[in-house]
């Protein structure tokens, strides 16, 4: 087992408007504040999304995306959590629309538990968050130092 004792750093609370694109929002908001480590908690709902269901092989390389991305257009209420990073080199996981443009970017790798939409009760998902348009939406980032 390997230990690093960490020390929290600054802790945020983001009340996201509807309609904001959940993961561009969260990125843009890392690289303003600077936050090179930290732990990410939402709670909300999305009038659509974009998940990646269940569990996937454990390493790159990645399937296509149309194996593996599943995309949701009714409300859905989702809560998850995951972790900021900022790796020297792209991540091969990242999803096309997420591929850096140039320079490093962070890396927010999510997890989710996401609703039933309207009438589907029995219908619950797990796995990766890859992003959402936002019904409302509450988001905690503890910076780790």
């Amino acid at each position: 087992m390997k230990v690093t004792e960490r020390k929290f750093g600054r802790i945020f609370n983001l009340r996201m408007e509807e309609s904001d694109e959940f993961y561009g929002v969260l990125v843009r908001f890392v690289k303003e504040k600077s936050i090179r480590s930290g732990l990410v908690f939402f709670l909300g709902a999305f009038y659509e999304c974009d998940i990646i269901p269940g569990v996937l092989k454990p390493s790159p390389p990645m399937p296509p995306e149309e194996w593996t991305r599943k995309h949701l257009t009714d409300w859905r209420d989702v809560h998850g959590q995951g972790y900021i990073s900022w790796p020297d080199t792209q991540p091969e996981t990242l999803l096309e629309k997420h591929r850096w443009k140039g320079e490093p970017e962070p890396y927010v790798h999510l997890h989710m538990t996401l609703s039933g939409g309207p009438g589907k009760w029995e219908e619950v998902y797990g796995g990766h968050l890859c992003d959402g348009r936002i019904k409302g939406m509450l988001v905690d980032i503890v910076e780790l130092l």
